[in-house]
């Protein structure tokens, strides 16, 4: 099983997803940006390095919000969802063609990637505990 760290950056309550661009695997499909670790790194490395190649933007990674197990059919990923700060919003999209900025409700009307509905559904429950207690 390949571990892979996924990004969760909030802004202004909205949360960011990035597309995958043609020609990439699950092209089409939303997902929270971030990629494979490597060997010998840790998780929180891993998402500051990947943002970086991914999107050209720096970030402070946080902690780790949920994980989702997937089997796809190139092999099964444990994608882990680790909050992040980022840094700038100037992107340079290398394997995503779109990126935005969407409310947690509105995550589930993406075409998300089947790993990534999981946290998109815990992000959710998350954001409607937090509005509840207000």
């Amino acid at each position: 099983m390949k571990s892979v760290a996924a990004a969760i950056a909030f802004r202004e309550g909205k949360v960011l997803v990035t597309r995958r661009a043609p020609g990439q695997k699950l092209a089409g499909y939303w997902e929270f940006p971030g990629g494979k670790l490597e060997p010998g790194e840790d998780v929180k490395t891993c998402i500051e390095r990947e943002l970086q190649e991914e999107l050209g933007v720096t970030s402070t990674a946080g902690e780790v919000l949920t994980v989702s197990e997937y089997n796809y059919p190139g092999g099964a990923v444990s994608l882990i969802g680790i909050e992040v700060a980022i840094h700038g919003t100037n992107f340079i999209l290398t394997v995503h063609d779109q990126f935005a900025w969407k409310a947690p409700e509105e995550l589930m009307e993406l075409n998300l990637a089947p790993a990534d509905i999981p946290i998109a559904k815990r992000i959710r429950k998350r954001a409607k505990a937090t509005r509840s207690k207000s």
